[in-house]
């Protein structure tokens, strides 16, 4: 053990005196502390100004080069969620992810687009059917400058949200649209055709939709244990016109005998944020008078095509009666 002390005080730096090799530490001069001594000399480096900074306050930033995208860390984790990435929008249908400012600003155009119109101020040459105070109606030929069918197919594109998409417009179709505020606030879409069947009226098939009504089943949409409420959250699913024509709310009964028609209603739109303001029906009283040249078609003239439940409330209030024609698309 007194070996092993000798040899952790003993240093090339000490000055000893004649008796180097003797290892008793009984042969040190305690009292001539001169003779004992040990020297280190230390270098003096350049000042480190990044090594002042705690971790905390540096602050890294992303070197940005020219024609190179800036990378991101993940800020989410992914542990299998059903909407970890896409989330639908209730109202424009659109998915996009939360969180993202980039992905919810482009829900936010579109979805403005959506409920209020798309923005559109006017063309040199107009075919402008009606105009008021609320706005002009404007029709669109298959025939007219290319720049006119584009809007009209941006126009398609956001119908087929709501309506379904590959059936609402063909080359022989007349497109009215309804322009406010320079937005395009609604569109029909109107065919000639020769032949129609007249529904039976509303209120012969009344007892069939209350029975209809009676069989439903309200599915619950919260659920609750103890005091921690889960809700369900209720997706909007767009209606597409190749739907069961006996799903509930949407039966429809015809007469057996076609009857002879020139104008059929293939698909009619308003924005969410324009409807109950009788823009829809504008744009029918628009076709009555400009689809037929030289003659002003009467409102029970107009067949419709297969209508949703909210395009079966339209016709009807449109007509006055029940009792519309409908046709089948081809």
């Amino acid at each position: 053990m007194q070996s092993k002390i000798n040899r952790f005080f003993k240093s090339p730096a000490i000055v000893a005196d004649n008796n180097v090799g003797n290892d008793d530490l009984s042969n040190w001069d305690w009292e001539n502390k001169k003779q004992h001594s040990i020297f280190n000399t230390y270098a003096r480096t350049g000042r480190n100004l990044h090594s002042i900074a705690s971790p905390s306050t540096v602050i890294q930033k992303p070197i940005i080069e020219k024609n190179k995208k800036i990378s991101y860390d993940q800020l989410h984790l992914d542990f299998v969620q059903s909407d970890f990435l896409l989330r639908p929008c209730s109202i424009c249908g659109v998915r996009f992810t939360p969180g993202n400012v980039e992905d919810e600003k482009l829900h936010a155009q579109f979805h403005k687009r959506f409920t209020q119109g798309i923005q559109f101020r006017c063309w040199n040459n107009e075919r402008v059917i009606s105009s008021n105070k609320s706005g002009r109606i404007v029709l669109i030929l298959d025939t007219d400058p290319s720049s006119h069918r584009n809007k009209v197919e941006e126009v398609v594109k956001m119908m087929e949200i709501e309506l379904g998409s590959g059936w609402i417009a063909h080359q022989d179709c007349k497109v009215y649209l309804f322009v406010s505020l320079q937005r395009i606030v609604g569109c029909v879409v109107a065919e000639p055709i020769k032949e129609a069947f007249r529904v039976v009226s509303c209120s012969d098939t009344g007892h069939y939709d209350n029975a209809r009504k009676k069989e439903r089943k309200v599915c619950p949409t919260t659920l609750q244990f103890g005091n921690i409420v889960f809700q369900r959250e209720v997706e909007k699913r767009s209606v597409n016109a190749s739907d069961s024509e006996v799903s509930v709310g949407r039966a429809i009964f015809c007469e057996s005998k076609p009857v002879a028609a020139v104008c059929g209603i293939r698909a009619i739109w308003v924005t969410a944020s324009n409807r109950r303001k009788h823009f829809a029906s504008q744009l029918l009283d628009a076709v009555r008078k400009s689809f037929c040249t030289g003659l002003e078609l009467e409102r029970t003239q107009l067949a419709f095509s297969l209508p949703t439940s909210a395009g079966k409330a339209l016709a009807c209030s449109y007509v006055d009666t029940g009792s519309f024609l409908v046709y089948k698309l081809v």
